[in-house]
């Protein structure tokens, strides 16, 4: 098992872990934490929606990697996608 960083967790790692997560803990001090700030534009305070699917692992690692070639995260490329997609369908408005 791996951590976000990468580093290797050891079962001594693991059985302090555990140990922790079996005595409990003091959620008296809790805060919640902000979420991210919202996406969209036409609201200064609202929720944006997340949308998931699954991919080919292979497929998640090609874009990934075209992403990053771009300068942006792979949310921002399935982002401007599904907005591409949906103006591109979307019925045009009647005057």
């Amino acid at each position: 098992m791996r951590t976000r960083d990468g580093r290797e967790l050891t079962d001594e790692d693991l059985d302090r872990m555990a140990d922790e997560a079996e005595a409990g803990y003091d959620l008296s001090a809790w805060t919640k934490r902000p979420g991210r700030p919202t996406i969209d534009v036409s609201t200064e305070r609202g929720h944006s929606p997340k949308i998931e699917a699954r991919v080919p692992q292979a497929v998640r690692k090609d874009l990934a990697r075209f992403a990053a070639e771009e300068g942006m995260t792979v949310s921002q490329v399935l982002r401007r996608l599904v907005e591409q997609y949906v103006a591109e369908h979307r019925a045009p408005e009647r005057s």
